[in-house]
């Protein structure tokens, strides 16, 4: 693993957490100025973890154990509880997507059964669009920003 740390640090404006190198900078949420002694929620040591701590800190408390149980799977290797990473799902969101970077929700579907993920799709990209790694260009259809 690499030397260098995650924060994880809490928006003292609107409440939503972002993932980031150092405390202080502005929130991706809201666009207000965090100060550097914004509260620190969780120190990681992998970009990897740091994408699923900030998940479980933007998720209400009540279900937080149920997201961590549902980003569990079982690898193709067969190994038990890896982590599947966020990252790598969006990277093969985008491999569906067509040549212009769209991608539709029957081809979203698709890719969710032949994961073997147990997730609605619409609630899967409406995520995504929260975070600012896709645009809605209408019902059931979304781009992603390069």
């Amino acid at each position: 693993m690499s030397d260098k740390r995650w924060l994880v640090v809490r928006c003292g404006s609107c409440g939503q957490c972002s993932g980031r190198s150092y405390a202080g900078g502005r929130c991706p949420h809201c666009g207000q100025s965090m100060p550097s002694t914004s509260e620190v929620v969780k120190e990681v040591d992998s970009s990897a973890s740091l994408t699923i701590e900030v998940a479980l800190a933007n998720t209400p408390p009540e279900l937080r154990d149920e997201l961590r149980k549902r980003m569990q799977v079982v690898p193709d290797d067969g190994s038990e509880g890896e982590i599947r990473s966020p990252r790598n799902l969006m990277r093969s969101l985008r491999q569906y997507a067509d040549d212009e970077g769209y991608i539709g929700k029957e081809a979203l579907e698709a890719l969710i059964a032949k994961k073997g993920l147990d997730v609605d799709a619409e609630a899967l990209m409406e995520r995504a669009e929260n975070e600012g790694l896709v645009l809605r260009t209408g019902q059931s259809r979304w781009m992603f920003f390069e």
